[in-house]
């Protein structure tokens, strides 16, 4: 059988304190047989998934460094990159990244299929917390699923979608139509949703960062229940079939009114709430990782070959008229010794040197934040409860220093608040294929792209036609 490597970069779920279970465990490699034997062995191998999924080639740089180059948000000085922000997915310098995407997250994938094939085998003493093992291996797989989806496949439903891959081995799975997909995606959640109703009690305000089980402590960097309603959120929202957007609002509303993401009650602590951490209050799930800034600071911050000139516009937003201050405008900062504005909204602000004091949140990176969920809440009251939908755009606004949310309560308006409050998370990219514009503008030179349905969508590895037979390129 497959061997499951183990990276301990996990070790940053703790809290601290040198007889943590994961410290005192200090291997780098487990054999399957030797992990799934007691219960301590089964968490192991959980959080190697974790911490797979948490490097820099996935969720721990690359996922959102490359969804925001597609938003438009950066002027690379690399202009090979310009061929992201015109959508040129099949010139050969942009097929790297692409491949080594879809691959790394298909690997995540087996790894949870591995985990839920052994789980499934397990003889040793009874797991106290196997549904909690079992709900999030569930969820973490229609997660990466989804995103999958959401990159790599079109928006029309009857089209060719990606392969839902649900077994362990060799086996090639075929591809599903995009509506087989977000079934298959919605069946995942669902049955995570009830295996992980614990996180009622175990997820709470004040968080727990000690418990006598480790699986019982810091909730937010494990795939809870309210990660899984969040998730639910987005796969209706993104869906956009009749009723989806309701759907989508309730769930929303879910994590919103649980009241244990509240939004930051001090505006101004809004500079630092996503700095090298999981946010204290508002991360409903982030993916622990204590060695971020490195990788961080040379894709935002360096200047070079590498350098990502943020564009203007995105610091116009922030602009205000009235004489409050919209503090997300600090993400956007100069640096002694350093030409123009650079983006700092990820990176730990003591090491550098902007502040110091650490922000409050466990370090890592967020992959779900509860603003979101006001915005998706927003755009489903929108139509028929304009009030409510004002209301969570006030609070969000308020929240980040502002009287009110000062644009017009529309979709154009709500887009902007997507772009201020989620930059650099990689999630506006998907907001702009579920608008589906026609044009968009090339922040490097102006131009006007004209959006055919290939620009849509990353291309996918060829090596994944080669045997089968069920759709082709």
């Amino acid at each position: 059988m497959k061997k499951l490597a183990i990276l301990w970069i996990w070790a940053a779920l703790l809290w601290g304190g040198c007889d943590d279970f994961l410290t005192s465990r200090d291997k780098s490699q487990v054999l399957e047989k030797e992990l799934f034997t007691d219960r301590e062995g089964v968490e192991d191998a959980l959080y190697g998934i974790y911490s797979g999924l948490a490097k820099s080639g996935l969720y721990g740089a690359e996922v959102a460094y490359r969804l925001d180059l597609l938003a438009q948000f950066y002027t690379p000085y690399n202009t090979s990159l310009y061929n992201m922000l015109k959508y040129e997915f099949s010139v050969p310098d942009m097929r790297s990244f692409q491949n080594d995407i879809w691959k790394g997250m298909y690997r995540s994938i087996s790894d949870i299929n591995n985990f839920l094939d052994n789980l499934d085998a397990y003889e040793g003493k009874e797991l106290r917390f196997e549904n909690l093992y079992r709900g999030e291996a569930l969820g973490l797989r229609a997660y990466l699923h989804f995103d999958l989806l959401r990159m790599y496949a079109p928006v029309k439903m009857s089209e060719r979608g990606i392969p839902y891959v649900t077994r362990f081995g060799s086996s090639v799975t075929s591809f599903s139509t995009v509506k087989e997909c977000y079934d298959f995606i919605i069946a995942d959640l669902t049955e995570a949703e009830q295996l992980l109703r614990q996180d009622d009690t175990l997820l709470t305000l004040p968080r727990v960062r000690t418990h006598e089980y480790i699986m019982c402590r810091n909730r937010e960097i494990h795939f809870n229940w309210y990660a899984v309603q969040a998730t639910l959120a987005r796969v209706y929202f993104m869906r956009g079939e009749p009723g989806d957007l309701e759907k989508a609002g309730q769930y929303a509303r879910v994590v919103i009114e649980s009241e244990k993401f509240p939004l930051i009650k001090e505006p101004k602590d809004a500079r630092f709430v996503t700095a090298g951490v999981v946010a204290e209050t508002e991360g409903i799930w982030g993916l622990s990782n204590k060695n971020l800034y490195t990788t961080l600071h040379s894709r935002y911050v360096e200047e070079g070959t590498n350098q990502l000139d943020p564009h203007y516009s995105q610091s116009a937003l922030y602009a205000t008229s009235d004489g409050t201050t919209d503090w997300r405008k600090e993400w956007f900062r100069s640096l002694s010794g350093m030409w123009g504005d650079r983006s700092v909204k990820l990176l730990d602000p003591v090491e550098l040197k902007i502040s110091d004091e650490k922000p409050a949140g466990l370090e890592g990176v967020n992959q779900i934040r509860v603003p979101e969920m006001y915005l998706i809440a927003a755009e489903a009251a929108l139509e028929n409860e304009p009030e409510t939908a004002r209301k969570y755009l006030d609070e969000l606004a308020r929240s980040r220093g502002l009287d009110q949310f000062n644009d017009a309560l529309t979709l154009e308006g709500i887009e902007k608040e997507w772009r201020r409050e989620l930059v650099q998370e990689g999630q506006v990219w998907f907001l702009m294929k579920r608008r589906h514009p026609e044009k968009v503008v090339a922040v490097y030179n102006g131009e006007e792209i004209i959006m055919t349905e290939d620009k849509w969508q990353l291309l996918i590895p060829d090596d994944e036609f080669e045997f089968r037979e069920d759709f082709t390129m």
